[in-house]
């Protein structure tokens, strides 16, 4: 669990549990996010920001092979640019790293911008790993449209 203070109030961010995940329901409904897939991999591959025991954001990450798929980052309206979304993503790309994952990947039709600032970089669908292009995120829930992008984990990516 890690603390975090701004001048409007503090949060923390922590490991989810299957309680939370009605709430990480209504955060990801209401950012327009898809929900395939969440049920099968919530889990502790999952971070939540708190405040006043009320969730305020979420981050997760889905587990395929070697790889992971970064997803379902949303943060409630009223937390937006407090940098709730920069430390879930960081506690993410942290949690990966020790869990051993060689890259995490993600989808995106919004936030192209937003993902290079933590070494992401866009990458053809085509050069997905077999995994990766099992998700449901891959396969129903994100257009073709959408931005595939990747961050290398290990020294051999």
């Amino acid at each position: 669990m890690s603390l975090h203070a701004t001048p409007d109030g503090a949060y923390r961010i922590r490991e989810a549990s299957s309680a939370d995940l009605e709430r990480v329901r209504e955060l990801l409904v209401a950012a327009a996010l898809p929900l395939d897939g969440l049920d099968e991999q919530f889990g502790p591959s999952y971070a939540v920001a708190e405040s006043d025991e009320t969730i305020i954001g979420v981050e997760g990450i889905e587990i395929y092979d070697d790889d992971g798929l970064l997803r379902s980052a949303a943060v409630d309206p009223t937390w937006r640019g407090r940098g709730v979304g920069d430390a879930l993503t960081r506690n993410r790309i942290e949690w990966a790293r020790q869990s051993g994952l060689h890259a995490l990947y993600l989808l995106t039709t919004t936030a192209g911008a937003y993902f290079p600032r933590f070494g992401f970089v866009a990458e053809s669908r085509d050069a997905a790993p077999e995994g990766i292009r099992r998700s449901r995120e891959f396969t129903d829930a994100c257009p073709a449209t959408a931005l595939f992008m990747r961050l290398p984990l290990s020294e051999n990516q």
